[in-house]
């Protein structure tokens, strides 16, 4: 019988920190050294919109209180979850979905709501959803983001008909990074969700810039035809971990439950309950990537590189050649960006890390705009 101890996993890097102790954040990512011989480093990583600070302090302290349970089916971790989640959110219990990552949960909603068999969403978007529509046997109906690479409402609310399903709208966008005002996405949802389920993906919506936009959660308490989607991955540091959540009335809830295709993981459950409370992490988390944001606004500008205004932890930049050329010059340099978007064939979006990867973004940039003689040495 293996015995894992607490000194190991500390030293393993599983704990940083400890919740409730009185012990400082720590935010220095640990890793084991490179044993020899096995090859350079690997890429700094500003690809998948991952939080670079990982899981703060009290969820590291629920994983390893949890790794003994390992064996054990977590219907006990799984029922607290939902009732925090209901708690935290103002919510009944069953108004509230667990499911594997925000992921799951897009599956579900493709598979309860698409037998009309028309999905209408804003295009490049966050396409998972739209991506399983199509394989179950929807139909996707793209339509082009705006000038300022936004969804365009209007003519977003001008397609859907009697055939249209399910309307999915990601705000803060993915890839794009913008958002809808509040009152503006609240009339449409109200509007729209008369004729078809709308579905709100606010996987980043706590880091968006305060008064740009808002949660549609009051849609949902007040009955609409409205699913709002919430994740872990992002600004609580748990994406490897998948576990996400929805928020709809109850008999909507009660049918994306139905179609739940996989139990989330012990680990995974225990931490995001612990991280719901971890508000000192939470907020810090939110400040550090609005001030790097800004601070890669600021390089791409002083580049002469456009920008959509960013909202997520990532920013969506026109870097003036094609986006798999600028990829492959970054990768070059040692750091990984987002892959090319439709529409956008020389735009990158490139993932907030620390305040150190952001440097050396930066830096890279810099000499990549020389080399192609895009900006004076």
């Amino acid at each position: 019988m293996i015995s894992l101890r607490r000194r190991d996993l500390i030293a393993s890097g599983v704990v940083l920190a400890t919740a409730g102790r009185g012990v400082p954040l720590t935010w220095a990512r640990t890793q084991a050294p490179a044993a020899a011989g096995a090859g350079p480093p690997a890429l700094v990583r500003l690809s998948a919109n991952e939080n670079p600070y990982g899981p703060g302090p009290r969820a590291r302290e629920a994983l390893l209180g949890a790794v003994n349970e390992s064996n054990r089916y977590a219907m006990d971790a799984y029922a607290k979850l939902i009732d925090a989640i209901a708690a935290h959110e103002g919510l009944a219990r069953d108004r509230v979905v667990l499911g594997s990552g925000s992921g799951e949960l897009l599956h579900m909603c493709a598979l309860a709501f698409a037998e009309r068999g028309e999905i209408v969403s804003a295009w490049p978007t966050f396409s998972q959803l739209m991506t399983f529509g199509e394989k179950v046997g929807a139909t996707h109906v793209r339509v082009p983001l705006d000038a300022a690479h936004a969804h365009d409402l209007s003519a977003l609310a001008a397609v859907v008909t009697a055939r249209t399903s399910l309307v999915y709208v990601c705000n803060p966008n993915n890839p794009t990074g913008t958002v809808i005002a509040a009152d503006t996405l609240r009339e449409f949802c109200t509007s729209v969700a008369a004729k078809a389920l709308v579905v709100v993906d606010e996987a980043y919506v706590d880091l968006a810039a305060p008064g740009a936009t808002a949660s549609m959660l009051p849609l949902v308490e007040a009955g609409a035809n409205l699913v709002v989607l919430r994740t872990f991955s992002k600004t609580h540091g748990l994406a490897g971990l998948r576990i996400g959540y929805a928020l709809a009335r109850t008999d909507v809830a009660a049918k994306l439950r139905r179609l739940q295709m996989a139990f989330p993981n012990t680990l995974g459950l225990h931490a995001a309950r612990a991280s719901l409370t971890d508000t000192a992490f939470l907020d810090d988390v939110r400040r550090r990537i609005a001030a790097d944001r800004a601070r890669l606004v600021a390089a791409c500008g002083a580049l002469g590189i456009v920008t959509a205004q960013p909202h997520g932890n990532f920013v969506f930049m026109h870097v003036g050649m094609p986006s798999d050329d600028f990829r492959q010059r970054l990768r070059a340099e040692g750091i990984e960006v987002g892959r090319a978007f439709d529409g956008y064939p020389d735009w990158s979006r490139v993932t907030v890390g620390t305040s150190a990867e952001n440097d050396a973004f930066i830096a890279a940039l810099r000499r990549v705009r020389l080399a192609s003689g895009t900006i004076p040495a």
